[in-house]
């Protein structure tokens, strides 16, 4: 008997239903072990500014990241990129650095995310808001908080010939050993950008994903690759990390009382709030009848 969630929408509960008869640790996929049980909620652990940030990996080309010139107490929703990151061409340097003087200048950036857009990936890791994962024999659904978008990652399959241009484009995933789960990303929506810092990004972009989660189940580590070769000189990699959320609650202090980390999100499309705050249904003073 499905369990109920009182806060998600019915079509959420369809499908979660759908996946209620799956049995993901005993999935096998490529490898003769059994495979770590990645559903549940999901997020990351930093401050909202913090969050917006990519964590470079090694030695190589790094993700845009904030300007050097803006203060640690700065970092928040105004998201002022370095444009001088050696990875962007100049057209992506240059829609970095107009986000970065339109913020200087005081003004709203309405950016796809702001606007209320699917996120697409990479963008989607910079989220403050949690993650449903769920998981089944042929596919990882991914549920993200802010309004819901649901992503589905086929697996054990290839990508079509010709595929259709998508907000999360098509992604296919596979296992490796028992505790990683890679997702290949390729025809994405060029609207949704690559990151907080306004670098964009092309149908061409392939990102590749690979979730490795922790002996005691706690903790997700991404590492993921991008190319897109009409937007960056070279291709990068970058790497954030989640932690579980159990039963979908987090405490909401120290030691006060727990909350819903995913409750239902609504965030209609064209949303005129840069800063993605809530704000009270406007309610008429007279009747108009």
């Amino acid at each position: 008997m499905l369990k109920r969630l009182p806060y998600l929408p019915v079509a959420i509960l369809v499908l979660i239903a759908s996946f209620s008869g799956a049995v993901p640790a005993s999935h096998a996929a490529d490898s003769e072990h059994a495979v770590a049980d990645f559903s549940g909620y999901w997020e990351r652990p930093e401050r909202p500014s913090a969050a917006a940030v990519y964590y470079p990996v090694g030695d190589g080309p790094v993700p845009v990241t904030f300007s050097r010139d803006v203060e640690a107490g700065r970092q928040g929703l105004q998201y002022l990129g370095d444009y001088t990151n050696p990875i962007l061409l100049p057209h992506a340097a240059e829609a970095v650095r107009a986000q970065h003087e339109t913020y200087r200048r005081g003004e709203a950036v309405w950016s796809a995310w702001a606007l209320c857009w699917p996120p697409g990936v990479p963008i989607a890791l910079s989220m403050v808001w949690a993650v449903q994962i769920l998981q089944s024999e042929d596919e990882v659904t991914i549920i993200y908080q802010m309004s819901q978008s649901v992503r589905h990652v086929y697996l054990n399959d290839g990508h079509p010939a010709d595929p259709k241009v998508s907000w999360f484009g098509h992604s296919v995933g596979h296992y490796e050993g028992d505790h990683t789960l890679v997702i290949d990303t390729i025809a994405q929506d060029p609207r949704a950008l690559t990151d907080r810092f306004g670098t964009p990004k092309s149908e061409a972009m392939r990102v590749v994903e690979r979730y490795t989660i922790s002996a005691d189940g706690q903790r997700l580590d991404i590492e993921f690759n991008v190319e897109d070769p009409q937007t960056f000189a070279t291709a990068w990699s970058a790497k954030v990390s989640y932690v579980r959320v159990p039963n979908g609650y987090r405490l909401s202090s120290a030691e006060g009382p727990q909350e819903r980390i995913f409750p239902e999100f609504i965030c209609p499309e064209n949303n005129r709030d840069a800063a993605g705050g809530g704000h009270p249904i406007p309610v008429a003073t007279t009747s108009d009848f």
